[in-house]
């Protein structure tokens, strides 16, 4: 019997408490009792191939029913899963495999195809899929339940990787209990406290977020906790969402704005009016909210990362869509300030760096030396940010992302909001270019969806200006015409691929 906050025991709860309940995976689908019982069968074989505690497995495939059972099946029989990013480029894939000291891989089809294998020997590789030479994943799940191992809350239980976007992935490795707290605070801020995107176990959730982003932000643990239907699509499709989330009555989705941008425009239909949306993973742009608003969608937004895990989710009421895209408030059991480059605490409305502290912070990155972003207890995000007069924090741009200017940052997520307002502007990203006189100036690409004349969008950021939204001086001086707008692993724009372009 597992002791304590661990993943196995929230699955446990669900099969006696909600046994008809549903995992619903394309045409499949199982219940919570039928998953546990799958999950010990599995438990059973891992350990008789070798997977006890502290064994690391990487698991390479999209959101599956698979992948669900080893998240479980990890916490059972004190194993450390690495849910493996499949959106890394291969070979920086491979290498955090390796890095990550999994001594066994289970992968689906196109990842063992692709070569996720290599480096381990047969008996060590189990593909999710049917056929091919390897252990067979279903085969597992026949064995007899008998387990001998104990899990207890502070036993390892996953390691992450970071998407890489200020470099070489780093690493970080949660215990069962934090990865469940971590996962238990976004719940109560969604279940206890005004928010548009509440949750709670009227609700069926969908998830977007692949799960080895912080195992789709912990939703696989909401789901079950709460006893909900929990719907899987796999590869993302835009159509085969929107046709998942009409069959299965979807009410509550995860998702990144890219992924909420295109299922908007796929949506001919209104099939995604009344769906509550969490957003996160990059700023949410003013025209986005104003579309999610109109079309009777309800939002909110989460602030957080694979080195800190659930910091914050915006409150308040459904109308207050730019409070909402904007500030978030921290989670329980988080606290959150703004400093100066000296690690002074400023005061409010104050711009600076936030820097959060939390019971589920990992304290470094593993296989690197103790560096400067975990210190006292405390997590440096990178992130300029303020904190607003009701306790709130408003994110204005990553440190590194920053353009500044004479002295002066100017905080690019503000100026591409106001860029997609512009009509025929499906998506915008500034950075910044070096000025002799002035340090840095920003410069705008712009992806359009339609026509658009750049001087008459000159002329929109300047009556902006003038009405006070923004400086005169924050105005991009170049805007740059874009087909397509590159992203990372985890759907953020890519501002390195752009400052290339532009060297």
């Amino acid at each position: 019997m597992e002791n304590g906050f661990t993943v196995i025991n929230i699955l446990r709860r669900a099969s006696y408490l909600f046994p008809e309940s549903k995992v619903i995976d394309g045409k499949k689908s199982i219940t919570y009792r039928q998953l546990f019982d799958r999950v010990s069968r599995l438990a059973t074989s891992l350990n008789k191939m070798g997977i006890s505690k502290g064994t690391v497995i990487g698991v390479a495939d999209y959101n599956s029913i698979e992948f669900m059972e080893l998240l479980f099946a990890s916490s059972m029989t004190g194993s450390i899963i690495y849910p493996v990013n499949i959106k890394l480029p291969w070979n920086m894939a491979m290498e955090t495999l390796k890095e990550s000291g999994a001594e066994y891989v289970f992968a689906s089809k196109e990842f063992i195809n692709a070569g996720i294998w290599k480096g381990f020997s047969e008996d060590h590789v189990v593909s999710l899929s049917e056929g091919g030479n390897y252990i067979k994943f279903h085969d597992l799940l026949n064995s007899d339940i008998h387990r001998e191992e104990r899990t207890e809350g502070n036993d390892n239980y996953s390691i992450l990787f970071t998407s890489g976007t200020t470099g070489k992935p780093k690493e970080v490795l949660y215990s069962n209990e934090k990865s469940v707290n971590g996962a238990l605070s976004i719940l109560y801020q969604l279940g206890l406290f005004e928010t548009p995107a509440s949750l709670d176990s009227k609700d069926n959730i969908l998830s977007l977020i692949p799960f080895y982003h912080i195992w789709s932000w912990g939703s696989a643990f909401h789901a079950t906790y709460l006893g909900t239907d929990y719907v899987l699509t796999g590869k993302y499709e835009a159509e085969k969402v929107l046709d998942a989330i009409e069959k299965n009555n979807v009410t509550w989705i995860n998702a990144v704005p890219t992924m909420v941008y295109d299922l908007l425009a796929h949506d001919k239909d209104n099939r995604l009016r009344g769906i509550k949306m969490l957003i996160g993973g990059s700023p949410i742009s003013k025209g986005l909210a104003k579309n999610l608003t109109s079309r009777g969608i309800k939002f909110s937004t989460i602030y957080g990362g694979t080195d800190m895990l659930a910091t914050s989710i915006s409150l308040g009421r459904a109308d207050e869509y730019e409070s909402l895209r904007m500030v978030t408030h921290p989670v329980p059991m988080v606290n959150a300030t703004v400093r100066d480059s000296e690690g002074n605490i400023l005061e409010r409305e104050k711009i600076g760096e936030l820097w959060v502290n939390a019971p589920w912070l990992p304290g470094k990155y593993l296989n690197k030396p103790v560096g400067k972003e975990y210190e006292n207890g405390w997590f440096k995000t990178g992130d300029v940010a303020a904190m607003t007069m009701d306790g709130g924090i408003k994110i204005l741009d990553r440190v590194k992302d920053v353009v500044k200017s004479g002295g002066e940052w100017i905080p690019t997520s503000i100026i591409e909001s106001i860029i997609s307002e512009y009509p025929g502007i499906e998506i915008a990203a500034v950075t910044a270019i070096e000025d002799e006189k002035w340090g840095e100036r920003p410069i705008a690409w712009v992806k359009p969806s339609g026509s658009i004349e750049i001087e008459s969008l000159r002329q929109f950021m300047e009556s902006h200006a003038s009405s006070g939204n923004i400086n005169k001086w924050w105005i991009p001086v170049e805007f740059i015409i874009i087909d397509e707008m590159p992203m990372t692993s985890v759907g953020k724009i890519d501002k390195a691929r752009l400052k290339e372009r532009r060297k």
